[in-house]
């Protein structure tokens, strides 16, 4: 197998200019270990998904010494289950200026408004979307989307919404401005797209939107691994089992001072020290609020969206659609890696670890798409369903979750506990800068220490920030993947997307796997690198560099979050189960108690990935 020369240390890679250098790896888990239990920290972040990893970077490039831990790995819960977009919200816009969405065009004057709010969060998310489509430049793209406009009066509303969300925008947009398309354009360029609507509507034409578009665990990992290049220890598969504190609870001097928690790879549990807390965890914020404060209200309304993945063939490589459904949301079908994307749905739940899609959100999804589809989809074309928790912060006057603004909050509980919610992945930078700055404003001491916030100008892990490798041209970097290394088209844009410039370090590894498995000399050996599975681009030589360089501990960690296969197509997954597990018992030194352990794990895994009462080959 393949194993780099220390934890962690990989061979140099060659840069534009033909010389050498040494890209950056993490410390081993091992050594983020002991950092946790020696050390004392100036802040504990509990959680490990977008908020988390974003409170992270923020304060560790701000000078302060940071720790995070996460219960079961980065982003393993709503931050892998987001419709992977980057946008400021097309419905906010609307609804900024329309009570409701309209129906007929009188509606357009019984429901006219002005809604400051809703303009707030449009105009801030649209500014946030500009960084994040800067910090990682390899994998964001502008992604335009249609919206069909079945009746002649959403033509002017469309378009003016349309011009307005640029105009917002302003100088930051980032992406093209969008534009009016006729129907005979917008059929050629969708295929799929009906020319009438159910009610025999003729298609008028469509507006033309641009968001952006990432892969989103991916993003949540080069966030938390560039937190870990400015000194951030990182742990995933830590459990919180309690709060530190001073003192007694409802006493004056009443501090939290850190958390014991649970290494669940070893097993052993210890303290982590700090001088303030911030709890970061999505949908179980409030779970940890009554850790600290057992009198704390609950302010988390959970919301369960639910997402289908679909074959490529029903929606163009760089077109996807947007449509208002029937009760008033939006549905989003996209592409995404090298499949359709179809979401989503809102309702109420409660929370739970592993949400599934059920049968009612499913055959509204198909519903919806097949309201505007030629091509009508069924159940069995369905690869993948999934769903995921939106932690939505409560609001007195609430009674759906259509009512709740995406808007995040931050509160502050008895003993000083920090709590970052609500928000969405677009704002998640934001969101660590507002959590860091009340938590500052709370702790002068802490205050004193730490520099202005530097996050709004800063790329992340794998963009070439030091104009070495690419120069910040991604294009070349796939042209060595495939002059030099001799790897398929795909699989070198798949690459690329993924890890930028560390694409370099996963074709060294699949490299030198091919030779070892072959006994030949690497310019001797045919270059017949092992995918996972034969119809996606994902490759073996991932799985190594999954446990190498991204703290994968187990196979859920990479079919789910460092490859996505999980989230693409569950069949494949599950045949991808047994050599998944052989690669990473040797990188890991599993037993084979311990292997088949992971294998009955994941299983159980893939069993919340499919369709509802659909069992998986595993």
């Amino acid at each position: 197998m393949v194993h780099s020369d220390a934890w962690g240390q990989m061979a140099p890679i060659e840069c534009e200019d033909g010389s050498m250098i040494e890209l950056w790896s993490p410390p081993s888990r091992a050594a983020q270990m002991k950092m946790l239990k020696n050390e004392e920290f100036d802040v504990l972040i509990i959680g490990g998904g977008a908020t988390g990893a974003g409170l992270a970077l923020d304060a560790a490039t701000r000078g302060l010494k940071v720790a995070v831990v996460e219960r079961d790995d980065f982003a393993s819960g709503t931050s892998s289950r987001s419709t992977k977009l980057i946008h400021g919200g097309i419905r906010y816009l609307l609804l900024t200026f329309q009570k409701k969405m309209p129906e007929t065009f009188f509606d357009l004057f019984r429901n006219l408004r002005f809604d400051a709010a809703n303009y707030h969060v449009v105009s801030s998310d649209l500014y946030e979307r500009a960084y994040m489509i800067d910090s990682a430049p390899f994998m964001t793209r502008p992604l335009p989307m249609m919206i069909p406009m079945y009746k002649w009066w959403e033509v002017p509303l469309m378009w003016t919404g349309g011009k307005f969300y640029d105009a917002i925008a302003g100088s930051r947009r980032r992406v093209p401005a969008s534009h009016f398309m006729s129907k005979a354009e917008a059929i050629y360029t969708f295929p799929t797209l009906r020319a009438k609507d159910a009610e025999g509507r003729s298609l008028k034409g469509c507006l033309v939107l641009y968001d952006g578009q990432m892969n989103d665990t991916r993003m949540n990992l080069s966030i938390i691994l560039t937190a870990s290049q400015y000194g951030a220890a990182i742990a995933n598969h830590t459990s919180v089992e309690k709060l530190l504190h001073t003192s007694e609870y409802g006493k004056d001097d009443y501090k939290i001072t850190g958390a014991t928690v649970t290494d669940k790879v070893s097993g052993e549990t210890f303290n982590v020290r700090a001088k303030q807390v911030i709890n970061a965890t999505g949908p179980f914020c409030d779970t940890v609020r009554k850790m600290a404060d057992p009198k704390a209200e609950n302010i988390i309304v959970p919301a369960q969206g639910a997402h289908l993945i679909l074959p490529d063939y029903l929606s163009p490589d760089h077109m996807g659609f947007v449509r208002m459904t029937s009760d008033g949301r939006v549905l989003y079908f996209l592409p995404w890696e090298g499949s359709t994307i179809a979401g989503t749905t809102d309702h109420m739940t409660d929370v739970v670890d592993l949400p599934s899609a059920t049968e009612n959100e499913v055959d509204f999804i198909l519903k919806e798409a097949n309201a505007i589809l030629n091509r009508p989809i069924t159940k069995e074309g369905v690869r993948a369903s999934w769903a995921g928790l939106r932690p939505l912060v409560k609001s007195p006057d609430a009674n759906d979750t259509k009512g709740i603004a995406r808007d995040h909050v931050v509160d502050i509980v008895s003993g000083g506990l920090v709590t970052v919610c609500g928000g969405k992945w677009t704002t998640y930078r934001r969101m660590a800068e507002d959590g860091l700055n009340k938590t500052l404003e709370i702790n002068p001491a802490l205050k004193a220490k730490a520099k202005p916030c530097s996050t709004l100008e800063m790329q992340l892990i794998g963009s070439d920030r030091a104009g070495l490798v690419c120069n910040g041209d991604f294009g070349k970097v796939i042209v060595t993947l495939r002059e030099k290394y001799d790897f398929s088209k795909d699989v070198s844009h798949h690459l690329v997307s993924n890890y930028g410039t560390r694409a370099l370090q996963v074709a060294q590894i699949a490299q030198t796997l091919e030779t070892t498995r072959t006994g030949l000399h690497p310019g001797e050996a045919a270059k017949n690198y092992r995918k996972l599975y034969s119809k996606y681009p994902m490759l073996e030589a991932e799985v190594v560099f999954a446990c190498q360089q991204e703290y994968a501990r187990t196979i859920v960690d990479v079919l789910a979050r460092r490859t996505r296969l999980a989230f693409l197509d569950v069949e494949a997954a599950s045949a991808c189960i047994p050599r998944v597990a052989k690669l990473m018992a040797d990188e890991l030194k599993w037993n084979a108690e311990e292997t088949e352990r992971q294998k009955k794990l994941a299983a159980e895994f893939l069993c919340t990935m499919g369709l509802p009462g659909k069992a998986t080959d595993a």
